[in-house]
């Protein structure tokens, strides 16, 4: 199916968020900090998928690194009991199993909800960019089981970093602009699949760490069970703009 075939079945929803008069200002420019010795990182090592290559989503690449960082809090009181030969103890080391024990009990769910549904992969059809096209596919590895058809939203989704100031002097980002369309899961064999594609209109901003982040989110259900997915994206400017 092409891409035009996609959008005409699964009609877009745009939602934009406007913090200042012109919707691009902040990201006229790039800045780079060369870091002598420092090789940068590719779009696969950073996990970013790409043309013609699967990628794992984030929820089943991040579990064993929560489960690493939850064993650590969890035996917090051990590790600072082994270093110091006993000879220090602090009530507040108490707080680490309990930060542990939930940060175990969330990865424990995503495995279990991984092992339930499998993997879920993405492929992408062509480099996205930013007054371009992003379109690909969304694989299920394992059969969502029942003949009854799934529906899922795709949404594609530009975040702005530490957006919104909250009164205690924390920030989380904010949704600055998105496009999302509701999507049938198709059988494919064993497996089931999920095309999409979308239009970036020209103005947005690009990956502009530590400003702006692009992800790709699916999200539906399936015997009551969340089927939510994330990728980050590569978005960048499209070739004309590179190449200037």
């Amino acid at each position: 199916m092409s891409g035009k075939e996609c959008r005409e079945q699964s009609p877009q929803t745009i939602s934009i968020s406007r913090r200042s008069p012109v919707l691009g200002f902040s990201v006229s420019y790039k800045k780079v900090i060369p870091i002598p010795g420092l090789k940068p990182k590719s779009r696969e090592e950073l996990g970013y998928p790409g043309v013609g290559r699967w990628t794992r989503s984030a929820q089943a690449t991040g579990s064993k690194i929560q489960y690493l960082v939850g064993l650590f809090f969890l035996l917090l009181p051990l590790i600072v009991y082994a270093v110091t030969l006993g000879n220090y103890f602090h009530p507040n080391l108490l707080c680490g199993p309990f930060f542990g024990i939930c940060m175990l009990s969330s990865g424990l769910n995503t495995t279990r909800k991984l092992f339930k549904y499998g993997a879920t992969l993405l492929k992408l059809d062509t480099e996205p960019e930013v007054g371009g096209n992003a379109s690909g596919i969304i694989r299920f590895l394992k059969p969502l089981r029942g003949n009854q058809s799934i529906d899922v939203e795709v949404k594609l989704a530009c975040y702005e970093k530490d957006a919104i100031k909250n009164g205690d002097y924390s920030s989380r980002d904010a949704e600055y602009w998105s496009i999302k369309q509701q999507i049938r899961v198709k059988p494919e064999g064993r497996e089931r699949v999920v095309l999409f594609s979308f239009d970036i209109p020209s103005g947005l901003p690009v990956n502009d760490f530590p400003c702006y982040y692009w992800r790709l989110e699916l999200r539906g259900t399936h015997g009551q069970k969340s089927l939510y997915r994330s990728w980050r994206m590569p978005i960048d400017s499209t070739n004309s703009d590179r190449s200037e």
